[in-house]
């Protein structure tokens, strides 16, 4: 190779340091570069998958259930194989309203403990158990006090610690009968002690008496008298409020449904001459509370009026008086936007 050769070789090799000499800062930023492209594409996807996935959850099916879940309604699932959650202690299902909330036949109570070491729901029916009326289910270690129409009625037992619905049942525990059913007589309560523990195999124990009453705490059926609707506007804090009387002394109501029994306070009690009544514990939002059950001879709100009403005297209740489904069940009620309505059936 000439001398001529050589520096053009020698330029063509310094031309190519300086082309990547002028290259280089491309590749220094190109690291830079990439990572904030990654960051932006991971972050965009990140923002689909949140949007996705809330609007999977808003469109998702909702398993709705046979029944609206109040404070005191026992809720079965639809007829599927699915299981939910148990009810609150002390909630009530009325699977045939026709049958327990007549007004032609005398109520008398029926008390049962579940000493029993799991929850059970008791369900009663016709002697025969081919067709139910009620459902109730109660925690361990429980009692729950019902008011129920005088008759002979069969019972079945679901005992067990995962609940699914009335047609199952729990899915690890048993289904009961009580032989011989029970009897609802007047004048009396019918008292019902359940004891036992486990459930391979289950051993469960009942104790059945019967507790007569004096002639004199007797009372005849609830009577209602009833005609036109009532709507109500609801309040900023989401209750509603109707005014009303005991006895012929005004009060004013809140509607709750969540209520088993009408409640009123100590003062309204002796205002509307109630003097009479049986103490007892009463389930509350906050816990257990002292009350005592008594009988309003008529407790009226807006053009409704009813007799011989079951009434809870609660010694330190604040504010309005409870409006109770002692009452309200005899109505037909609807909640539109912030109106609710109740009319005669």
């Amino acid at each position: 190779m000439d001398a001529q050769d050589k520096d053009y070789s020698y330029a063509n090799s310094s031309n190519d340091k300086a082309t990547h000499k002028e290259q280089d800062p491309a590749i220094d930023n190109l690291p830079q570069e990439s990572w904030k492209t990654l960051i932006k594409n991971v972050l965009s996807w990140i923002i689909l998958i949140l949007i996705f996935l809330a609007i999977f959850s808003h469109y998702r099916p909702l398993q709705h259930p046979h029944a609206q879940l109040i404070n005191n309604a026992l809720v079965p699932i639809a007829k599927t194989n699915n299981c939910g959650s148990l009810p609150p202690h002390g909630s009530a299902y009325m699977i045939d309203p026709s049958v327990m909330r007549r007004t032609d036949v005398l109520y008398s109570g029926l008390e049962i403990q579940n000493n029993y070491s799991y929850p059970m729901v008791i369900i009663l029916s016709d002697p025969a158990i081919t067709k139910r009326f009620l459902a109730a289910s109660i925690f361990s270690g429980n009692t729950i006090q019902i008011s129920v129409p005088v008759g002979q009625y069969g019972m079945q037992v679901l005992v067990g610690s995962n609940w699914c619905n009335l047609e199952t049942g729990f899915s690890d525990g048993a289904n009961i009968s009580v032989s011989g059913g029970i009897s609802i007589n007047a004048g009396s309560t019918t008292l019902m002690q359940f004891s036992g523990s486990g459930l391979d195999p289950v051993q469960l124990a009942l104790a059945y008496s019967i507790v007569r009453t004096s002639p004199e705490e007797i009372k005849q059926p609830s009577e209602v008298i009833s005609f036109g609707k009532l709507e109500l506007q609801q309040t900023r804090d989401g209750h509603y409020f109707s005014s009303g009387t005991v006895n012929g002394s005004p009060v004013v109501f809140m509607i709750d449904t969540g209520a088993t029994i009408v409640s009123i306070s100590s003062e309204i009690a002796s205002q509307a001459g109630i003097k009479k009544c049986s103490p007892r514990l009463v389930s509350t939002a906050n816990g257990k509370v002292s009350a005592c059950a008594a009988t309003a001879a008529e407790i009226t709100f807006g053009s409704f009026k009813l007799t011989n009403v079951d009434v809870n005297i609660m010694p330190d209740m604040p504010g309005s008086s409870l409006l109770g489904m002692n009452v309200l069940r005899n109505f037909h009620i609807e909640q539109i936007d912030k109106v609710m309505r109740i009319s005669s059936h």
